[in-house]
């Protein structure tokens, strides 16, 4: 995905000589990928004289076989609730020493943290929550397109919050559904579905009964980040996916169409309030002289979804454990002096990864972004000149669209108190295997 990167960090970087490696401190960091603004990375190589490798895992199975496996011994790694659980219960990571972690400590957790955190000790034990640090947390929710007539009444208020995605009976006739290509993901929305307990080893006949439901919807596509975009295109109709995906998507879309009313003259700036206030609420169309403009899609979030928080953590084994302790330290911070700057690496990252940050303090100054407007008179001249010569989808005046988008989407679908969804159980490899056997034998 194309980000942008934070215009005080591109700065800061210019404040840097190239350095060479050589005599540099090494840090071996294993994340997902587009999972970080990686001009932090380079800031934070800069400023502790090191070299951060960052390797990638397309699941937090493929995470737990890095680790466990020891051909990399990594020193910081990146997994979700439940793959926390499964490696502290296999004594693979490091028990933090929070005064070395001066940052996170100052923060208040957000309300879901705090439930995840506490959905985490019942399957373990209390002290499991001295071995990670939240990095980013959110959910999973329905994507769906608002341009295919009955599709939303569907989605939003059938009697089961799951329907739009195993019951062909409650759509539109030709619904294009999308699933998930994550069998432990699918399996937990089949569960909440069928009214069975997704924390549990359920018997053959019930994991039958999803073999046969998954078998009955055959879904028009199984897909990751792919969904979203199909969702756009008309490709797809509805889907499953992180709410943080689609919330990048989101904002983009809206200041995509923001920017080409003004570029085509329909709109001015002083109408670009308005616009975006309109374009989010429920009502969702714009209208001016005769034009409707519309973003073309939503999404909900079920009561009982999945909730998720990956985490940082310093794994057993990890090499330098001293500059894995710097490296938390300074993505959990909120007020750094940089040179003569004060730069948050906290709120850089949240606002680039556009998934939810864990700290109060850093959702607030995120929720400030739809505070901004757009001035006087005056105000839209300096916006319009700021737009001559330069790419007007990536112009000064764009990002302004996108950061009140951004303040708005946060507000709307990451609600601060919010404590939705439960996280996914930590099943042994067996039954895993059981899972995914069910689900291939359903696609096949």
């Amino acid at each position: 995905m194309k980000r942008r990167m934070v215009s005080l960090f591109v700065a800061l970087m210019l404040m840097f000589t190239l350095a060479s490696c050589k005599g540099r401190n090494i840090l071996l960091f294993l994340n997902w990928g587009e999972y970080i603004d990686e001009s932090l990375i380079e800031i934070f190589e800069e400023e502790y004289n090191c070299t951060v490798y960052m390797d990638l895992g397309e699941s937090n199975e493929i995470f737990y076989s890095k680790v466990r496996g020891g051909t990399t011994v990594y020193d910081v790694v990146c997994p979700s609730d439940y793959m926390i659980e499964k490696m502290y219960k296999n004594d693979m990571l490091h028990k933090l020493d929070l005064a070395k972690l001066p940052a996170y400590t100052s923060l208040e957790e957000r309300k879901g943290v705090k439930a995840i955190k506490n959905q985490m000790a019942l399957g373990t034990d209390d002290e499991i929550v001295n071995y990670f640090v939240p990095y980013l947390w959110g959910t999973w929710g329905i994507m769906y397109s608002t341009e295919k007539a009955g599709l939303e009444d569907a989605v939003i208020n059938s009697d089961n919050e799951w329907s739009c995605l195993f019951d062909r009976g409650v759509l539109p006739a030709n619904t294009k559904v999308a699933m998930y290509d994550s069998h432990q993901h699918a399996y937990y929305a089949a569960c909440k579905y069928l009214g069975k307990a997704s924390n549990i080893e359920l018997p053959e006949s019930e994991l039958n009964e999803i073999r046969d439901l998954v078998i009955d919807m055959s879904y028009d596509a199984w897909g990751t980040d792919n969904i979203k975009k199909d969702i756009v295109a008309g490709n797809i109709d509805v889907g499953f996916m992180w709410t943080g995906d689609f919330l990048y998507y989101y904002c983009e879309n809206i200041a995509n169409i923001v920017m080409d009313a003004y570029l085509n003259n329909e709109i001015t700036i002083l109408e670009f309030e308005d616009m975006i206030n309109t374009l989010t609420s429920a009502q969702r169309i714009y209208s001016k002289n005769g034009i409707d403009y519309n973003i073309g899609f939503d999404l909900t979030i079920p009561e009982d979804s999945i909730a998720f928080c990956d985490n940082l953590a310093i794994t057993k084994d990890a090499s330098h454990k001293d500059l894995a302790y710097e490296f938390i330290n300074f993505m959990c911070s909120s007020e750094l002096t940089i040179g003569e700057e004060e730069v948050s690496p906290a709120y850089a990252n949240t606002y680039y990864v556009c998934y939810d940050t864990p700290f109060n303090s850093v959702f607030d100054e995120i929720l400030e972004l739809k505070e901004e407007v757009f001035g006087d008179e005056d105000e839209a001249l300096y916006l319009e000149e700021s737009n001559d010569n330069v790419d007007p989808y990536d112009s000064t005046l764009y990002w302004k669209i996108y950061d009140y988008a951004t303040g708005i989407a946060f507000n709307k679908y990451y609600q601060k108190d919010s404590v939705k969804g439960n996280i996914l159980a930590t099943f042994n490899r067996d039954y895993v295997n059981i899972i995914n056997t069910t689900f291939n034998n359903a696609r096949a």
